[in-house]
């Protein structure tokens, strides 16, 4: 069962390409990582991004929420990305703000990686 950013699921898991997620989360050590959009809702094209928020700890350096950082997380991918950085406490400040990028995160996204310290 796949995992709502905040709880339910579906019955089949959104598969993130296994190449860009083992990068963002060797370069980026996220607490964890939420797809939104169009792959998540299951409808999107063949030309559709991937969008995922990055969550990551409240004191991870700021090099890790740079676009130099970003880059090299997605350096290889031929796809189209966008990588959002989050701070943890940023996202559990604004999860309950209906329509800021948290709330939809928690509400429409998909948990494709939760580290187990995070859990």
């Amino acid at each position: 069962m796949q995992k709502r950013a905040r709880e339910g699921g579906r019955p089949e898991r959104p598969r993130v390409p296994e190449d860009l997620l083992r990068r963002v989360v060797a370069r980026l050590d996220p607490r964890r990582v939420i797809l939104l959009g169009s792959q998540a809702r299951g409808d999107a094209a063949a030309e559709s991004d991937w969008d995922l928020l990055i969550v990551l700890d409240d004191d991870a350096p700021a090099e890790r929420l740079d676009w130099r950082a970003l880059h090299e997380a997605r350096r290889g991918f031929r796809g189209a990305v966008d990588l959002i950085p989050c701070r943890d406490s940023d996202f559990r400040d604004r999860v309950d703000v209906v329509g800021s990028l948290p709330w939809i995160a928690a509400t429409e996204g998909v948990v494709v990686y939760e580290r187990a310290d995070a859990a």
